[in-house]
């Protein structure tokens, strides 16, 4: 036992590494650059400097690409903002590969600009296990800012899970309705720092019995206004990074 305890210690660092490295590259860039321009900024040009771009809200309308690595293996994310001044509504599309590219999320909101209510459109494909799992739900999201700093967004969906394994789903894992009660919660704790907390619950209403909690937490850091990353942490202990920069 201690010698795989040491092998997955070994693994998960050797996994860990090259987005470390990524992260410390733009940390010193990023310094240099800043004390590259210092002496030649102006008052007015500190006053331009434009906003961050927000890439670790699901509902934001911004575009980015992103690498993710951690205890659950390598995997790549990224989103496309749909956002045009003279529609009422904002969409994005979000994909992820994690689990060294065996599971697949997928995810799109149509949000009403005005009232910040939206559809939400969520499916997966794990591949990771033994018994191949698909999920597909539909349902609505509200965003609700209680202040400058602290938003969440509510959300209640209703759809699918079911398996590709003709064996497994005569036994184990008959198709499954299911209603997932999710929830975003953001809170900006400074104007490059925040955290986000992130639980669902999902509940079948017939075929497989499921009463599934599930809880990311993310603690993540604006590098500059196109680049973020984040520390992340699930209910079942796993960990990872991710690195985003805006396009």
């Amino acid at each position: 036992m201690t010698e795989y305890h040491q092998f997955s210690e070994v693994a998960m660092l050797l996994k860990l590494l090259p987005l470390l490295s990524i992260i410390s590259f733009l940390f010193t860039s990023q310094a240099a650059h800043t004390e590259e321009l210092e002496p030649e900024r102006k008052p007015e040009q500190e006053q331009g400097q434009g906003q961050i771009e927000d890439l670790d809200d699901p509902t934001a309308l911004s575009s980015f690409l992103g690498i993710r690595t951690g205890t659950n293996g390598y995997g790549a994310i990224a989103q496309f903002g749909f956002n045009s001044p003279d529609s009422a509504f904002g969409h994005n599309s979000f994909i992820q590969f994690k689990d060294d590219f065996e599971t697949l999320h997928l995810r799109h909101f149509s949000i009403y600009k005005q009232s910040g209510t939206g559809l939400f459109v969520d499916m997966q494909r794990n591949n990771a296990n033994a018994i191949p799992v698909n999920r597909a739900s539909v349902g609505a999201i509200q965003i609700i800012p209680l202040s400058d700093k602290l938003r969440i967004n509510p959300a209640l969906l209703y759809g699918e899970t079911w398996t590709d394994d003709k064996q497994a789903r005569k036994t184990l894992f008959p198709d499954t309705s299911i209603v997932t009660l999710y929830t975003f919660i953001r809170w900006q704790v400074a104007d490059d720092w925040f955290v986000n907390l992130v639980p669902q619950y999902t509940y079948s209403i017939n075929g497989r019995k499921i009463r599934l909690f599930e809880l990311v937490t993310q603690v993540g850091h604006n590098i500059t206004k196109e680049t973020s990353m984040a520390i992340n942490t699930d209910e079942d202990d796993n960990f990872w990074l991710t690195l985003k920069h805006a396009f």
